[in-house]
């Protein structure tokens, strides 16, 4: 099998628009969804995530976060004083929010 490491030495190798060919065909068809799962994609996330990673998630400010908790619309756990949103909730709030 070969290695990243050895794969990226060979595409350094190639003229600029063999290169550029590469890049459209894997932009195009190397992350189209039929071709990974869910899980192989995401498998290695962390199942929950801090105030700060919600926010940068959702694309909101923190301070929006804390209004949606307060509204009720997000139910994050307590860790102490920090909350810990659950990822899989906040894909469903984030298709939600579309």
């Amino acid at each position: 099998m070969i290695t990243a490491k050895q794969l990226y030495s060979e595409i350094v190798k190639m003229p600029v628009s063999e290169r550029a060919k590469l890049f459209t065909l894997i932009a195009t068809h190397g992350f189209n969804e039929s071709n990974y799962s869910y899980d192989d994609v995401f498998s290695d996330l962390p199942e929950t995530v801090s105030l700060k990673d919600a926010a940068e998630y959702l694309g909101v400010a923190e301070i929006t976060v804390r209004r949606w908790i307060k509204e009720g619309k997000l139910s994050p756990s307590r860790i102490g004083r920090n909350y810990a949103f659950n990822v899989s909730d906040l894909r469903t709030f984030k298709k939600r929010l579309v």
